[in-house]
């Protein structure tokens, strides 16, 4: 399993999809709003994902 830290990015990540169900410019910054150090969960998420069973 993910850390919670992870876990919490990919939660939030997929909230903000229901406020807009793309990647644009508003919602990576409705996702900064949320969680303003989305972009190093987000990188460490990209190096360890793999690593983590579903």
């Amino acid at each position: 399993m993910a850390p919670r830290p992870l876990i919490d990015y990919v939660a939030a990540h997929e909230a903000c999809h229901l406020i807009h169900n793309d990647h644009s410019a508003d919602f990576w910054r409705l996702l900064e709003r949320i969680m303003p150090d989305y972009e190093s969960r987000r990188l460490q998420l990209a190096i360890n994902g793999a690593k983590f069973q579903l």
